[in-house]
């Protein structure tokens, strides 16, 4: 494992300066020529264009369809949880970053009650913002139990869930920490899960990832796009990245570290807001503070697993709150994709070339496939319509542009739909119709990110999602404990681990 001896990564840089000066001199040497040779060679610019444009896609449909084919050969670990009553049960720090979320606390609160680990060896930390009075008086007036521990942010930028969380692991007490957001629902057992999964295996395992679940897939169009996306992010996506050793990225709960690990991945205390340092374990001006941290372990030689675990969560189910969300994600994929590619041959020798590149490739691919659609899908109609010469130049071997097209759209539909269809989602199907409308939708979303990222005031703002908007919805399905002596939370209607 490659610590250096402050237990820092030597590369690990924060998200707080765009660009480096050689990512600014780069964009510099390669975009300044463009508008001049637009000018003087229209054509064969616009040809070399298409063609670079062409050859991502290529490079990230390929890795898409890589990892569809490996999920299939993916087979958890079977490791039985250990048992409650074992008496080496190690102590549990759970971090719960909250805000704006009174109305979330007492079924959060009832949640992790039921949560089969015994108490006294349990460390709950609410982290609450400090201009959050109705949460905190909240907590006051609720009586939280005595493992229960409020955490006070102090109000200072940049604010958001990495410096609460930063502020949590300073008071951290336990071997292992787990995070869960105020709408998390997680199983009973999955303490006791990870715990048997970091036993079997060695100290080089520092997080174990639980799969998210959302319990209100038909509340609207909206939340069943979401719901079939998550269903393929944590069946195929981060399985076909485990299978193929590559780096899962984090997904922002349910994820078990051993807490040695987190303290030795921290950034330096020096590059922390000062008055809420903390301990760096996520980079407070990344928005995506879990999947930079995925790299960040990935790169001090550490390796992130799967665990046959669920946590059922509340999907967003209005279009403006989805659009800041998905805003937030794909704002801090690029912020993770530029961080990680200042330094690109140091980092790519600390993570692996392989690893490094399928990285990169997913955290920058994902919001530049979005930005790129919208002009390949003009493209096409202007051409079908008018069978452009001009268009048609752009493209020398036109046959390659289509079948990427066609493969590409049709096996991210045939997953959308296999996720339905898998899980039981029947009723989503016909709603798969509005995927071209989804589709645009989430390209509107990242043009937004452009427009964020451009102006200081917002390159670092976390788009707060607000939850508690289906909770009858989580009641009628019977999935929230009302105690510590309940029955399990039942687990979504699944026809294996990862079918």
């Amino acid at each position: 494992m490659k610590n250096s001896p402050q237990g820092t990564p030597p590369s690990r840089k924060t998200a707080r300066v765009l660009f480096s000066r050689g990512q600014i001199i780069l964009i510099l040497v390669i975009g300044i020529p463009i508008p001049v040779c637009l000018v003087a060679w229209p054509i064969q610019v616009a040809t070399v264009l298409a063609s670079a444009g062409l050859l991502f896609y290529f490079l990230f449909v390929g890795l898409k369809l890589a990892l569809h084919v490996a999920s299939r050969r993916y087979v958890p670990p079977a490791i039985d949880p250990v048992s409650v009553d074992d008496p080496d049960l190690p102590t549990y720090t759970v971090l719960i970053p909250l805000y704006k979320e009174a109305n979330m606390l007492g079924s959060l609160v009832r949640s992790i009650a039921g949560l089969s680990y015994p108490k006294e060896r349990l460390q709950v930390l609410l982290l609450l913002e400090e201009d959050d009075t109705e949460t905190r008086a909240e907590a006051i007036r609720l009586g939280l139990p005595d493992w229960c521990t409020t955490v006070v942010i102090p109000d200072l930028a940049p604010k958001g869930k990495p410096k609460a969380l930063n502020v949590g692991l300073a008071r951290a007490t336990g071997v292992h920490t787990v995070i869960y957001d105020a709408e998390d629902r997680p199983d009973h057992d999955q303490l006791l899960k990870a715990v048997a999964a970091f036993r079997a295996s060695g100290r080089e395992l520092a997080c174990v990832q639980a799969r998210l679940f959302f319990w209100n897939e038909d509340s609207s169009w909206i939340t069943r796009f979401y719901w079939s996306e998550y269903v393929i992010h944590f069946e195929r996506v981060l399985p076909g990245l485990s299978k193929l050793g590559l780096v899962p990225p984090l997904g922002g709960t349910s994820n078990h570290f051993r807490t040695e690990a987190l303290r030795r991945t921290a950034l330096s205390h020096a590059v922390l807001p000062s008055g809420a340092e903390g301990i760096g374990g996520w980079d407070p001006w990344n928005v995506t503070e879990d999947a930079e941290l995925a790299g960040a372990m990935a790169a001090q030689g550490y390796r992130i697993a799967m665990i046959d675990s669920v946590t059922r969560e509340e999907a967003t189910a209005r279009p403006g709150v989805a659009n800041r969300q998905r805003r937030r994600w794909l704002k801090g994929f690029l912020q993770t994709g530029l961080v990680y590619t200042r330094q690109p041959y140091r980092t790519a020798r600390q993570m692996g070339f392989r690893r490094w590149f399928c990285y990169n490739l997913l955290m920058l691919g994902t919001p530049v496939s979005l930005l790129l659609n919208p002009l390949f899908w003009g493209l096409t109609i202007v051409y079908a319509t008018t069978r452009s010469t001009l268009i048609e130049s752009m493209f020398p071997i036109p046959l390659i542009g289509t079948l990427l097209m066609v493969v590409g759209n049709l096996l991210f539909f045939y997953q959308l739909v296999g996720a339905c269809v898998n899980r039981g989602g029947y009723g989503s199907v016909k709603y798969l119709l509005l995927t071209p409308v989804w589709w645009a939708f989430t390209s509107w979303s990242a043009y937004g990110v452009l427009w964020e990222l451009a102006r200081p005031s917002t390159r670092h703002k976390w788009n707060k999602t607000p939850h508690g908007h289906d909770l009858g919805k989580e009641k009628s399905q019977h999935i929230e404990i009302s105690g510590a002596g309940m029955d399990p939370v039942p687990k979504p209607a699944l026809q294996g681990p990862y079918d």
